[in-house]
């Protein structure tokens, strides 16, 4: 399984920041940095040898929710936060269903950024939507 790096999820947060507006304050947009430590290690945690967030959805929930919820960025968390899921899925041969437009997307990420939305329901909704590319 291939996991994203702190670097690569900076360069995600940097890359949205660019496209879609917003303020990146150099050198890494950090607002809170041991967020991001702690993201990089809980996707891949074990207990007692067996992983702690054992499918892929599993993982893609945990970079969405923990980015957007920990507001790891001073801006572009909830982009930041849906890019991470969405790229981690891609590295591993999977992707969101085609069934899930814009709206329903939009709508489920500022649920989660609202404080509506808690990982096991983030879980749950990554579960239900993630396919295998074909």
């Amino acid at each position: 399984m291939r996991y994203l790096t702190k670097v690569q999820i900076i360069r995600l947060n940097k890359a949205t920041v660019d496209a879609h507006g917003g303020n990146f304050m150099p050198p890494s947009n950090f607002l809170h940095e041991e967020s991001l430590d702690y993201l990089v290690e809980a996707v891949q945690a074990e207990m007692f040898g067996e992983p702690l967030y054992p499918t892929i959805s599993d993982k893609a929930s945990v970079y969405c929710f923990n980015v957007i919820g920990n507001h790891i960025f001073t801006d572009g968390n909830k982009r930041t936060g849906l890019a991470a899921a969405l790229v981690f899925l891609n590295l591993n041969g999977h992707d969101v269903s085609m069934a899930v437009d814009d709206s329903i997307m939009t709508d489920f990420i500022l649920k989660i950024a609202s404080g509506q939305s808690s990982l096991d329901e983030c879980r749950a909704w990554f579960a239900a939507q993630v396919v295998a590319n074909g």
